[in-house]
C-alpha cells in the first residue's frame, strides 16, 4: 500500500453535484506573493479556526464529500475507495465542523485536476518545507486567525508535523487522520522505506509528487513538537492482501508508527470503525465529532 494515496475527489471517484453553498461559505484564489495563489475555501464561524492540510493529490473538496450510506464497498472488510461512489455532499466533514467554528481548507499546487480557481501550479517534485512555507503564507495573505487546530490527512501528516515544530505558536491544536507518521522509516525495513520513498518521487505530468526521504530528514532535524491538545486518528480498513507487494507497509507497522507519532505528542492513536484511508469519505460524522473535540479543550486553554 502506498500511504501517500488520497482520493482526489473527481478525479479518482465520480462526484454527483455539489450542494448549495450556505451563506457563510467563502472560497477563492488567495494571492500569496511571487506570482502564486492557492485555492482556499472557508466556511463557518467561531474561533480557533480550523485548517486542514489535505494528502497528497488530494484537495478541499475531499473534505465536502462523502461514500453514500448505501455505498456497498461499505459492506466490504478491505479498503475498496477506488471503487467507491463518492459524492459532494452538506453530510461531510467540512459542512460538519462549520456548525461549531470556522473551516479551511486548501488545495496545494497540481492537485485539483481541472475546473475554475486552480492553485498556481509548481515543479514536481517538491519538498516538505515548500509546502510548510505556501501555509504560512496563505494563513498570512487570507488574513486567518491564529492560533488554529490543524487538522492534517496522510502526506498532509508530514506538512503538520514540520509546520507544527517550526510555528508552535500558529498551534492551538493538532489532528492527523490517517497520518503518514515520522515514524514510518523506523517502522519499515529498508526494502519498503526504499520503495515508499520511489513512489514519493514519481512525476506524472500535472501531479503532485513530494520527496519522500527529504521530509523525514527535515522533520528529525526540527524543533520538538508542541504540547497542545492533540489526537491521531487510523482506519481500521486496509487493502486486499492480494492488491498489495512484498515491500509495502503492512497495516500493523502504519498503526505502530501512528502509536509513535501519538506518544510523542502526548496523546492517543484512536482506530476509528468503519473506516480506511480516506476517513473523511468514509465516516465523516466521526471525524469531525473528533476534531470538534479537539476545539473544544482549546478553547479550554484559551
Amino acid at each position: 500500500m502506498n500511504v501517500w494515496r488520497a482520493v482526489a475527489v473527481g478525479a479518482a471517484a465520480a462526484i454527483a453535484a455539489a450542494p448549495a453553498a450556505s451563506a457563510d461559505d467563502r472560497s477563492g484564489l488567495v494571492d500569496i506573493g511571487g506570482g502564486r495563489s492557492l485555492f482556499l475555501n472557508c466556511q463557518g464561524e467561531g474561533a480557533p479556526t480550523v485548517f486542514v492540510i489535505p494528502g497528497k493529490g488530494s484537495y478541499a473538496d475531499a473534505w465536502n464529500a462523502a461514500v453514500p450510506p448505501d455505498d456497498p464497498i461499505r459492506s466490504s472488510a478491505y479498503d475498496l475507495i477506488d471503487e467507491a461512489k463518492v459524492a459532494l455532499s452538506a453530510v461531510s466533514a467540512q459542512p460538519i465542523v462549520a456548525r461549531t467554528t470556522q473551516i479551511c481548507t486548501y488545495d496545494r499546487p497540481d492537485t485539483r485536476p481541472d475546473g475554475p480557481d486552480r492553485s498556481t501550479p509548481v515543479s514536481q517534485p517538491h519538498t516538505v518545507q515548500a509546502d510548510v512555507d505556501d501555509v504560512v503564507s496563505l494563513i498570512g495573505a487570507a488574513r486567518l486567525p491564529t492560533p488554529m487546530v490543524f487538522v492534517a490527512h496522510s502526506y498532509g501528516g508530514l506538512v503538520l508535523d514540520l509546520l507544527a515544530r517550526q510555528h508552535p505558536d500558529l498551534v492551538s491544536g493538532l489532528v492527523f487522520s490517517e497520518p503518514t507518521s515520522e515514524y514510518l522509516r523506523l517502522v519499515g525495513t529498508p526494502e519498503q522505506n526504499a520503495t515508499f520513498n520511489t513512489d514519493g518521487q514519481t512525476v506524472a505530468p500535472g501531479d503532485e509528487a513530494i520527496l519522500a526521504d527529504d521530509a523525514f530528514a527535515t522533520i528529525a532535524d526540527a524543533p520538538p513538537l508542541p504540547r497542545v491538545p492533540a489526537i491521531v486518528l487510523s482506519a481500521d480498513k486496509f487493502p486486499d492482501p492480494s492488491a498489495l507487494k512484498p515491500d509495502n507497509y503492512t497495516q500493523a507497522q502504519i498503526h505502530l508508527a501512528n502509536d509513535m507519532l501519538a506518544a510523542a505528542l502526548g496523546t492517543t492513536n484512536v482506530v476509528v470503525p468503519g473506516t480506511g484511508h480516506n476517513q473523511m469519505l468514509y465516516h465523516p460524522q466521526a471525524v469531525a465529532d473528533h476534531v470538534v473535540a479537539v476545539v473544544d479543550e482549546a478553547r479550554a486553554e484559551r
